[in-house]
């Protein structure tokens, strides 16, 4: 799948699941991951990029017919693994379900300055403060 192939199939994936869906800024991007199911259908898919200068979690979907088979968790274990093969010390994700991140060892950050950027986004996004009230986390990968 080119990479337009997959930005769409990903925006498709996070449309359906309810997620906004923001394209990366050129140069950004570090990985992208997926996950088919049998028939070959993208089920789950998430990115790994540079964001205000700090590696983070993006755009994590899982189908809504698929989700809780560890999918989600598997792409995001995807997405450390590849950090860490990157010498990346740290990793952060503005989390919908700060809970999932939790499951997964990331803890609260207050990095009050990269919150403020991250926050310019989320006041475009139609969810924002309705179904989504976002928490930024990381997690430290040393």
């Amino acid at each position: 799948m080119d990479d337009d192939a997959a930005f769409e199939a990903i925006q498709e994936l996070c449309t359906e699941a309810g997620l906004p869906f923001f394209m990366p800024v050129e140069g950004n991007l570090l990985a992208q991951f997926a996950i088919k199911d049998a028939e070959g259908s993208l089920g789950a898919a998430g990115r790994l990029e540079m964001t205000f200068g700090h590696p983070m979690v993006e755009e994590i979907a899982v189908r809504k017919d698929l989700r809780m088979n560890g999918l989600g968790r598997k792409i995001v274990e995807a997405i450390l693994t590849e950090a860490r093969g990157r010498g990346i010390g740290k990793i952060w994700v503005m989390a919908r379900e700060p809970e999932f991140f939790r499951s997964l060892g990331f803890e609260p950050a207050a990095d009050k300055d990269l919150l403020a950027q991250l926050k310019e986004d989320c006041m475009v996004c139609r969810d924002h403060l309705t179904v989504c009230n976002p928490a930024l986390m990381k997690k430290d990968l040393g």
